[in-house]
């Protein structure tokens, strides 16, 4: 290759290079990125060197760069590390592109990390980037093959585009004929992340998720009030000696109290609604009270008399789950009584003596209205950073410190209504979420994680307590809740907040909107649409197979247009014309008819004979539209 031609690859490869390492990067720690960002100014350096022997030590340095790989993944069968050492790779291979078959594994390893893109990443950006690097490869792959030097003029940017393009209609028919397939070769689940419920629960469980933007799930339906949106995924039930939570093993409770757990009266509703899951690596499904799933595309495990329910494989990808309400009535015997109500023997003998205390003479509705009193007196504050010791308890909390968030209220709220033989348990989950106004959907993220309880009341079965909504909005601190307030940022009016929540709504609907779709074209719609191709309805066969192929055509008609062919064209056609109406005649010359019909029309033709002699004689650069707009103006 050229020198010119090396540099030109250089630079439309370095490009495709970002976005391969943009589209692969997001799960990366911080020292794998500054680890990857330093192998790319290495790569820029080595592709200016020549030595010998540098194939050769190219090799050896790419393997040692894949065991430092390593040691940040750990996990060698996981697709994370599969993919992350092809990022290595590609990095490593960018050094070496001077040659034809450089540039050809280059892009061969950028197509096989789009393909990884498109299918791990559902959401928009994702995909987006994914089908840049595509169109950047196959415009590189037609720049090594033909071995031209790019020309960024008009014409030629259409060239580029059109065959970069040109996959468009492949993509297409393989995203509406070949099935869904599932894949998913994780042999260990290497995933770190913080998202999901603790498995206990303790002065402290939730500080971690407190301030966490990362997106959970999203509520399609929006027929619902904000403080009914309290999605419950797990419960917790068990108090250990060491003053933490933790729920109890489903198959424990069963075996336990099979012969007592009884539902009193159950009966379907008309409501539904749906939840798009993230890909959040973990089993535990939210969902309302008193609903469960009934879709098909997940294999759940159901505890219909807990309300919870878990995914039998971790949700490694978008999920969308409908659910259908129910109206139900439990039935509680004595012996599961009992359980809800039972502590260790390690409690506190200042709380047992506050409880004996405010119990007397107190049904036990009013005892519990009395605790809610008590946490709305003033002296207690909502706070996601209180000044709380590893040492403290529930007792600390609730008659000193009186400063925490909403673990610390939901376990002080149980813990005294079961010293006051109330039946009750704490349930976590999400409750609010942030409603998109633009799209009228609900995104519920990490910090959105909260704790409240269920206590049982004979005449009504279990019923929902917040504790936490007792508190004064005045005694509210660090809260979360004002993060995009409408206070204005330094530059006026165009940079407020309330502009970039609005763009952040736009932003998130798009997503919503691609992600609905993506999600909702299944097997079942894939073999509605392959059957009404074969029963011949023309309007779904043009509109998503013939129309992205004419498209791609016009885009390829439109910089092979020749302007001089054009005209001589329409001039034959006026020839033609001419002496079919006797006007000329055949053995009349080129300047002969143009005399001939510039003196016969008087004038007509003149001004397109005029554009005709222009483009024949001369190099002036004619505009298709000015060809079109005489000729049709001499007719």
């Amino acid at each position: 290759m050229s020198r010119n031609k090396i540099l030109d690859l250089k630079y439309l490869s370095f490009s495709i290079l970002l976005l391969c390492l943009v589209s692969i990067s997001e799960n990366l720690s911080l020292n794998n990125k500054i680890f990857w960002a330093a192998l790319v100014v290495i790569s820029l350096f080595l592709f200016n060197l020549k030595f010998s022997y540098k194939n050769i030590l190219t090799g050896i340095y790419a393997l040692g760069l894949l065991y430092i790989q390593f040691t940040f993944d750990r996990y060698i069968f996981s697709e994370e590390f599969f993919i992350h050492c092809l990022g290595v790779l590609l990095i490593v291979k960018y050094a070496e592109i001077n040659t034809k078959n450089n540039e050809l594994s280059f892009c061969l390893i950028c197509m096989i990390i789009s393909i990884t893109s498109l299918i791990n990443g559902q959401d928009i950006l994702s995909s987006v980037i994914a089908l840049s690097i595509i169109i950047l490869s196959v415009v590189n792959l037609y720049l090594i093959q033909q071995k031209e030097v790019m020309d960024f003029n008009f014409k030629n940017v259409l060239k580029y585009l059109s065959f970069g393009l040109s996959i468009f209609p492949v993509i297409i028919i393989f995203y509406l004929i070949f099935p869904r397939a599932e894949i998913n070769f994780r042999l260990f689940n290497p995933s770190g992340n913080s998202l999901g419920i603790p498995d206990t629960i303790q002065l402290g469980s939730f500080e971690e998720f407190s301030n966490s933007d990362e997106k959970v799930f999203t509520l399609v339906n929006q027929d619902f009030k904000k403080e009914d949106l309290y999605f419950r995924v797990k419960i917790f039930d068990f108090m250990e000696p060491d003053k933490s939570w933790r729920p109890t093993s489903g198959l424990y409770f069963y075996n336990q109290f099979k012969d007592s757990l009884k539902i009193k009266s159950l009966n379907k509703t008309s409501d539904t609604y749906e939840i798009i899951l993230e890909p959040y690596k973990r089993r535990w499904i939210p969902s309302l009270n008193n609903s469960e799933p009934i879709s098909d595309t997940i294999n759940i495990s159901n505890d219909f008399y807990n309300q919870t329910f878990i995914s039998k494989k971790p949700i490694d990808r978008k999920q969308q789950i409908k659910f259908q309400k129910y109206k139900i009535k439990y039935e509680l015997s004595d012996e599961i009584k009992n359980y809800y109500i039972d502590l260790p023997k390690t409690i506190s003998k200042d709380l047992i003596d506050w409880v004996n205390i405010n119990k007397k003479n107190k049904s036990n509705i009013q005892f519990l209205d009395h605790i809610l009193n008590t946490f709305a007196d003033g002296t207690y504050f909502y706070n996601l950073n209180p000044e709380v010791d590893v040492g403290n308890n529930y007792a600390d909390f609730f008659l000193k410190l009186k400063e925490g968030y909403c673990e610390y209220y939901a376990g002080t709220f149980v813990l005294l209504s079961r010293l006051a033989n109330i039946p009750s348990r704490i349930v976590s989950g999400y409750y609010g979420g942030d409603l998109n106004t633009v799209g009228d959907f609900y995104e519920f993220k990490q910090k959105d994680t909260h704790a409240w309880v269920e206590v049982w009341l004979d005449d009504r079965g279990w019923v929902r307590v917040d504790p936490t909504s007792a508190i004064p909005p005045s005694n509210v601190r660090n809260s979360l809740n004002d993060v995009f307030s409408d206070e204005r940022i330094e530059g006026g009016p165009l940079f407020s907040s309330k502009i970039f929540k609005l763009m952040s709504y736009y932003i998130g609907y798009a997503d919503f909107v691609w992600t609905r779709h993506l999600l909702s074209y299944d097997n079942n719609k894939r073999i509605s649409f392959i059957e009404d191709v074969f029963n011949l309805k023309f309007s779904k066969i043009f509109i998503w197979i013939f129309a992205p192929i004419f498209i791609f055509l016009a885009l390829k008609l439109a910089f092979k247009i020749n302007k001089t062919k054009i005209i001589n064209f329409l001039f034959n056609f006026i020839i033609w014309k001419s002496r079919k109406e006797k006007k000329i005649s055949n053995s009349d010359t080129h300047q002969q008819i143009i005399e001939k019909l510039k003196l016969h029309t008087q004038h007509k033709y003149r001004s397109f004979f005029n554009l005709y002699e222009s483009s024949r004689y001369s190099d002036q650069n004619i505009e298709l539209t000015k060809i079109f707009r005489t000729f049709m103006s001499s007719n």
